[in-house]
């Protein structure tokens, strides 16, 4: 059954999905050369989105420490009211458990920022 979800509960699946998933949480500080492992990082993100991750498994400690930056930003963003993130809405599958709904909207995002050209920052 799927359901349109808004950006506060999107924020509030990501929040879930790092309490159950603690692991997410621990690789620590970003380094200046993390960023080499941005596509891999994104590929370990779109796996267990798909498949689900008990653990990091065998991704490099440099991907590891991208995928927790990005989920804590993620979420703040979403959370951010100025932020474009924050006024939008997301289609979830309301059977699932609240952490796999999370993974559900960062998927999407995923998806939806590789079909979009990168903006210059």
């Amino acid at each position: 059954m799927m359901k349109t979800i808004t950006a506060e509960h999107a924020a509030e699946l990501i929040l879930e999905l790092l309490k159950t998933n603690s692991w997410l949480n621990a690789p620590g500080v970003m380094t200046k050369d993390d960023f080499y492992a941005k596509d891999e990082a994104i590929l370990f993100l779109q796996q267990m989105a798909i498949h689900g991750a008990s653990s990091f498994g065998d991704t490099s400690q440099s991907a590891q420490r991208i995928i927790s930056g990005f989920l804590l930003d993620f979420m703040s963003k979403l959370m951010h009211p100025g932020h474009p993130l924050n006024r939008k809405s997301w289609q979830v599958d309301g059977s699932k458990l609240m952490p796999e709904q999370g993974l559900q909207v960062i998927a999407a995002e995923i998806v939806g920022n590789q079909l979009r050209p990168q903006s210059v920052h």
